[in-house]
């Protein structure tokens, strides 16, 4: 083996340091090499000082640290000995000041390059070349190179050497992470359990030598927790010690550059024998995902796993880690609540299991924030309840969903709903088989069965304020879900490739929540598909596919509504679980939702005729709850209870705001109020 055609065995680096300063400057001294005049005294080491150093009894220091960083880095006899020898720079003053001397400049007592190569390397210059960024000992950030201060572009061979502090503090004993990296690294010593681990994955846990060159693999699943006990199970099963957890997004927003911490979290995993996780892959652009896996192929670590939520293309071994199943969530579920005081039954709990399809992290996440919901409430007794469960789940709902997506806080009740009992009795069925699919699909065994659409999709069709908004809130709020209102018309994008991207970011930061998905407009998307004209008649059809995709894989609800239904396609309907049709109500639930919009706390004229109204207006719900609400207005600015001229002259202005003419005829004996 050579490096930059320099044969490894005449290089000299095994020699004690103190035997090849003493070399060295005997050499200098028998070519006549001038080290300090009389008149420069106090800025050299006298021969005398020097001779004196040289006689002193030493050894070198830290010897099996420098064997092990030497083994973990894979550094050639020189690389070794360069490092030995910034060592004995930093930790013995004698020495220290040797360099001084033999360097001829009492304020240089750190090695310049040229000196170590003529101390360590028979041919100097051909060995320039292990100062290479590509060589371990820049490629592993072992040593930095240092300009000279009063010369910014110093040659490579004037350039200081200095032991990168990390690296000195683990020759001197020194465990801890790497400051520079602390913020986004985290150091998991001891295996975490692993639910089912696949063939595969112990493949390469058992082999990765022979598995993996270079020993890089990808690790994707839903659940950071679970890839994080994978890759501890097969650092384990690989005889490393530990793992070095790195956040490859938060590393690129500090101060230093990605491929620098990378390079250091590498180094990190190296000396602490154990496997590098690299996380945060799934938020990178192609271009720094590109990069970071050629760093990661680069790095010193024994073994690197990337993680990454979906599956992707990879230069390597790609292993999936499903997510954890309905009976791995409850057992979670239970041992994270089994030391706290709760007041939530077993079918709570096994309902809450099969809700939220949480990983790891999020169900202990969750049970943290249900705790202190209790101890905000009595912190003297604090007792974990039902709606602090299902407020610690929810709060694990992806943050991205709220840039595509408005959030609606559950506030309805079934009684608030008036529909006919046909729909009333749909949307029961509907809200029932969002309830009870873990019994169905994971106790009774339909989850074999089926190898896509596990979710539950329901199309809403009415007009405008007939209630298809309130019957989504409704059954969020039964089921104690989060609801999410995309609006598809925005979601649509004019860029080719955007919509899917658009889609696929709701669907995928949905999956761990369980959120209600509720698409408005849905005729934006799924209209009658169009003869193919054009490259963006084609495109169109692809995300009307796209979505039908996403909604089928997806294993929460999805809910459509739309206010054309006849304008939609047919194959899309197939597809729906449920079609509930919202008419617009008849003369009796008309008067239902009258009576029910008005707040028991508001006064009223005795006077006041809901018959009427019902009777002789055939608007939507919608269209009622903004005339009562209009007429409380004016009623509070006249100073007195709501009465029928304040409900006759709130009737026109929604009309005129809808555009619909209504005649005086139809205002009856109240037209009067209008005049």
């Amino acid at each position: 083996m050579t490096l930059v055609g320099v044969p490894m065995g005449t290089l000299r680096s095994d020699r004690p340091i103190l035997a090849l300063l003493a070399a060295e400057i005997e050499r200098m001294r028998a070519a006549g090499v001038p080290v300090g005049e009389d008149e420069l005294r106090g800025l050299y080491i006298p021969d005398a000082e020097a001779d004196r150093l040289l006689g002193e009894e030493t050894e070198d220091t830290a010897e099996e640290r420098v064997a092990a960083l030497s083994a973990a880095c894979g550094l050639s006899g020189l690389e070794e000995g360069i490092v030995r020898l910034c060592l004995a720079a930093e930790t013995r003053p004698g020495i220290e000041r040797l360099i001084a001397y033999a360097q001829d400049d009492v304020s240089r007592r750190r090695p310049r390059v040229e000196l170590a190569l003529r101390l360590l390397a028979d041919d100097p210059l051909a060995a320039l070349g292990a100062f290479d960024e590509q060589m371990p000992l820049r490629r592993h950030r072992l040593v930095e190179l240092l300009d000279d201060p009063g010369q910014p572009a110093t040659p490579l061979p004037s350039k200081t050497l200095v032991l990168d502090d990390r690296v000195l503090r683990f020759l001197l004993g020194g465990d801890g992470i790497d400051a520079a990296i602390a913020a986004w690294t985290r150091l998991h010593p001891a295996p975490g359990p692993l639910h089912a681990a696949t063939p595969e994955v112990d493949l390469v846990a058992r082999h990765p030598a022979t598995v993996l060159t270079p020993p890089v693999v990808a690790l994707w699943g839903p659940d950071p927790g679970r890839i994080r006990d994978t890759a501890l199970y097969i650092a384990s099963a690989s005889s490393l010690g530990c793992l070095v957890e790195f956040d490859a997004t938060r590393a690129r927003e500090g101060t230093a550059g990605a491929d620098d911490a990378l390079a250091r979290a590498g180094r990190e995993a190296a000396l602490q024998h154990g496997a590098l996780l690299v996380t945060g892959v799934d938020a990178l652009e192609a271009a720094a995902r590109d990069q970071l896996i050629a760093a990661a192929e680069r790095s010193a670590a024994p073994l690197t796993l990337l993680a990454s939520e979906a599956e992707a293309a990879f230069p390597g071994p790609l292993l999936h880690v499903p997510g954890l199943d309905y009976e791995s969530r409850l057992e979670l579920w239970n041992e994270s609540l089994s030391d706290m005081e709760s007041d939530a039954g077993a079918d709570e709990i096994a309902a809450l299991a099969g809700k939220f399809r949480l990983g790891k992290d999020a169900i202990t996440a969750a049970v943290r924030t249900a705790h202190g919901r209790a101890v905000a409430r009595d912190p003297g007794r604090p007792s974990i309840g039902r709606q602090d469960l299902y407020a610690g789940a929810r709060a694990q709902s992806a943050p991205i969903l709220g840039t595509l997506a408005s959030k609606i806080a559950p506030h309805y009740v079934w009684d608030d709903i008036v529909l006919e009992n046909d729909p009333l009795e749909q949307l029961r069925e509907f809200c029932g088989m969002i309830e009870h699919r873990h019994l169905v699909y994971d106790t009774w065994g339909f989850d074999r069965k089926l190898a896509m659409g596990k979710g539950v999709i329901a199309l809403f069709a009415g007009q405008s304020g007939t209630g298809k908004t309130m019957a989504a809130d409704v059954i969020a709020g039964q089921l104690g879900l989060e609801l999410y209102k995309i609006d598809l018309s925005g979601v649509v994008s004019k860029y080719i490739g955007e919509t899917e991207k658009n889609i696929g970011a709701i669907f995928r930061d949905a999956e761990s929540s369980n959120a209600i998905l509720f698409f408005d407009e849905a005729d934006a998307l799924f209209g009658k598909r169009s003869e193919v004209r054009d490259a963006h008649d084609r495109y169109a059809n692809i995300e009307t596919a796209y979505l039908l995709q996403r909604m089928e894989e997806y294993s929460g609800a999805v809910i459509l509504s739309t206010n054309l239904k006849m304008n939609l396609d047919e194959a899309f309907l197939r597809r729906m679980h449920f079609v509930i049709d919202f008419p617009m109500p008849e003369e009796p639930y008309r008067l239902r939702i009258w009576k029910s919009t008005i707040p028991p706390e508001l006064p009223l004229d005795p006077g006041i005729d809901l018959g009427f109204l019902a009777r002789q207006f055939k608007i939507s719900g919608g269209n009622i709850r903004n005339i009562v609400l209009a007429a409380a207005f004016l009623a509070a600015e006249d100073g007195g209870p709501m009465g029928m001229r304040h409900l006759i002259r709130a009737t026109r202005r929604e009309f005129q705001k809808l555009g619909r003419m209504v005649t005086e005829a139809e205002f009856g004996d109240h037209i009067a109020y209008l005049r």
